[in-house]
């Protein structure tokens, strides 16, 4: 008779840790939806797990990330740049082979 595996308290609390986890995460998504899933729970690991900690550290990451916008020129200025260059008309001068460029003599053949 097959008696069903019974659960030990070690895999009911792994159980229950990637539960608690499980929630966690999603709660940091809904509150910092901005931030991609990766990003969060990298976070969240890197603080082995405590949530405040974790949603201290993302409310100073949106804080700094604020700031430093205030910076940023809304435009690029690098001037005029070509849309597309034609391989033809490329200014790069062209690399020549330099076996063709000496004299075919030997260098010490004798001259007739």
């Amino acid at each position: 008779m097959y008696m069903p595996k019974t659960a030990t308290s070690s895999e009911k609390k792994m159980s229950e840790e990637d539960l608690e986890m499980d929630v966690d995460i999603e709660f940091l998504l809904a509150t910092f939806s901005d931030l991609s899933y990766e990003s969060i729970s990298d976070v969240y690991l890197a603080n082995n797990g405590d949530l405040d900690a974790t949603i201290e550290m993302l409310t100073q990451l949106e804080i700094f990330s604020n700031e430093a916008e205030e910076y940023l020129p809304d435009t690029l200025d690098i001037g005029d740049v070509p849309e597309t260059i034609e391989p033809s008309t490329s200014s790069a001068p062209k690399q020549t082979n330099a076996s063709t460029s000496t004299s075919s003599r030997t260098p010490n053949a004798p001259s007739s």
